[in-house]
């Protein structure tokens, strides 16, 4: 008879979104505000590439209605990004995970690019190209927060 590991380290999880939405709300200089990575997003695909029966569609919902509520944003304009992009993820996981880092890194920009269309939608001025920076400092960024939550993930044994 084979038996099933329960899964684990479910507070992992969600101690690693909290602590990205605090960054989130890290005040930084004027210049620098409009480069804010996309922290909660890239924890959110992080699990939901490794552990996609753990996170998923609901979870990334519930996540974004949080991060509206944080930021002060339009109520379920996050929330839908965020479930509109850990479904691509979770339909896309498989070859996702095959990906090397630098290739995942440029698949996360699309992502970003893809949560950041309100925004974008609601300035007047498309050409400003600050709207864009999240997507680049998320993308820079991508490799270190991966071999950091693959390292949390491999010591607290999340599964």
């Amino acid at each position: 008879m084979a038996t099933t590991r329960a899964p684990q380290g479910g507070s992992v999880i969600v101690i690693s979104i909290i602590i990205a939405m605090l960054l989130m709300l890290v005040p930084l200089l004027d210049n620098l505000r409009f480069a804010r990575p996309e922290w909660v997003l890239m924890t959110l695909i992080y699990w939901a590439m490794a552990l996609p029966q753990r996170v998923g569609v609901g979870y990334a919902w519930c996540v974004g209605l949080l991060i509206d509520v944080l930021m002060g944003g339009s109520l379920g304009v996050e929330a839908f990004s965020y479930a509109f992009v850990i479904y691509l993820i979770l339909r896309f996981h498989l070859q996702l995970r095959q990906y090397p880092l630098w290739q995942q890194a440029l698949s996360i920009m699309t992502f970003v690019l893809v949560v950041n269309i309100p925004s974008v939608l609601m300035t007047s001025n498309f050409t400003n190209w600050y709207v864009w920076l999240p997507a680049v400092t998320t993308t820079v960024l991508w490799p270190i927060v991966y071999a950091f939550l693959r390292a949390v993930r491999r010591t607290f044994n999340v599964s």
